[in-house]
């Protein structure tokens, strides 16, 4: 993968998942993708649109319905080797992704004899009592392993169903597996899937894919504070250190949460939160309790705040214009409240949170500040990958980069069709 050196004035994107496509004609014919956008590319396999793969222009498999989504990728890098993984299972044990699932086969009761053993010779995997690896139940069967896995199931990822009978058959796996899935892994149930079928209020659900906001919509608030609370860096201080804060010089990271102001450095308060959750193992926060507000904050939504605020400023430009338009006609909140004031309520909120310490759930390992990992691929990237990815990939020294000198967030989905999996 060398040739997919970083651009480090890329921000970690706006939307990236892996999806599964069915055919409502050959029900058993399945594809595995991923993309930014998933209405678009599923209206691009469909043929209401230029572009799409060479293995779903068959008029005889359109349409297309996109049953489920793993979203949650901080890069198109992650997205691709996920994708990779979930469509060759059985490659070499070589791949990071197949050792760990060679791991978690073996001693993985539920499969018995439809567990995977690894070649003493030839070092690559064997599927025994599974048949083809390309029904809908295998594939089920492949990304609930791969969730649980060493590598993957330190990212933050959600897998989202469309579709019930879907559901319902992995509801069937899971019933019968042993491992459970991380709890931060986080299921979503829409479409025509029950919406009582998860102890929570889920406030996620689109109805369709089309609905999907595939932008940076969801933290333009955030981002607006951000920009507001850093604007005037005369007096801040970082709420774990207590030192002083240059936002021109330090890796700052604000609270997500709409009504704290709460402002950090980076590393401590990456710091802070590892060590709350005792994991020595562990290198990056999935999410973690505030040490203002005491509440729970995501670790990628600040990372994306951060990214793009150091490398996406035409985006934040962008987000900003649009904020101060939206102001003219319905003021914020955040707006109510002068440069001044400001300090006070950060002063006041920070005594009132004194002595709280603060709480993790879970962290990640596959987070790159720098997006380190955010390459442009061309679509015959698999060409230049040896079977096994380069395990120095993963543990490649990370610099931080906060110039920005280009800014690229239009992201290519992938079209790898030799790897593609067809029924």
């Amino acid at each position: 993968m060398e040739d997919a050196e970083v651009d480090p004035t890329k921000p970690i994107p706006a939307f990236y998942c892996c999806y599964l496509l069915r055919s409502t004609k050959q029900r058993t014919s399945l594809y595995i993708g991923s993309t930014p956008h998933p209405a678009r590319r599923l209206a691009q396999h469909n043929g209401d649109s230029k572009g799409g793969a060479r293995k779903t222009a068959k008029d005889d498999k359109r349409p297309w319905e996109m049953v489920l989504l793993v979203e949650g990728f901080t890069s198109r890098v992650a997205a691709l080797q996920f994708e990779w993984a979930w469509q060759n299972p059985k490659m070499s044990s070589q791949h990071p992704a197949n050792r760990h699932q060679l791991e978690l086969g073996a001693g993985d009761e539920a499969q018995g004899s439809s567990g995977t053993q690894p070649n003493a010779e030839t070092g690559k995997a064997k599927h025994r009592g599974r048949g083809s690896r390309r029904s809908l139940k295998a594939h089920l069967e492949d990304l609930h392993l791969f969730l649980r896995s060493t590598y993957f199931s330190k990212w933050p990822l959600k897998v989202r169903f469309f579709n019930a009978d879907v559901y319902q058959l992995w509801t069937s796996w899971c019933d019968r597996v042993d491992s459970l899935l991380p709890d931060h892994v986080r299921i979503i149930l829409d479409g025509d899937c029950p919406k009582d079928h998860l102890p929570w209020e889920d406030d996620s659900r689109v109805q369709r894919v089309d609905h999907i906001k595939a932008d940076y919509s969801h933290i333009h608030d955030y981002v607006e504070k951000s920009h507001f609370l850093l604007d005037d860096p005369s007096d801040l201080r970082c709420k774990v250190c207590q030192a002083r804060i240059i936002p021109s010089e330090d890796l700052v990271v604000v609270c997500p949460q709409a009504n704290c102001y709460c402002i950090s450095h980076l590393l401590c308060l990456s710091s802070r939160i590892l060590d709350s959750a005792r994991e020595p193992d562990q290198l990056v926060p999935i999410d973690g309790n505030c040490p203002l507000c005491d509440k729970v904050i995501q670790w990628s939504t600040m990372m994306q705040e951060l990214s793009l605020r150091s490398r996406g400023c035409n985006e934040s430009r962008k987000i900003l214009r649009k904020a101060k338009k939206g102001r003219g006609r319905t003021p914020g909140a955040i707006h109510e409240t002068s440069a001044a004031d400001r300090g006070s309520a950060v002063e006041e909120a920070g005594t009132r949170a004194a002595g709280v310490e603060s709480s993790t759930v879970g962290v990640s390992d596959s987070f790159d500040m720098n997006c380190s990992d955010d390459a442009s691929l061309d679509e015959n990237w698999t060409e230049s990958l040896d079977i096994d990815i380069e395990p120095d990939l993963l543990d490649r020294p990370r610099t931080h980069n906060t110039g920005t000198s280009r800014v690229e967030i239009v992201i290519d989905d992938s079209d790898c069709d030799e790897m593609e999996e067809l029924g």
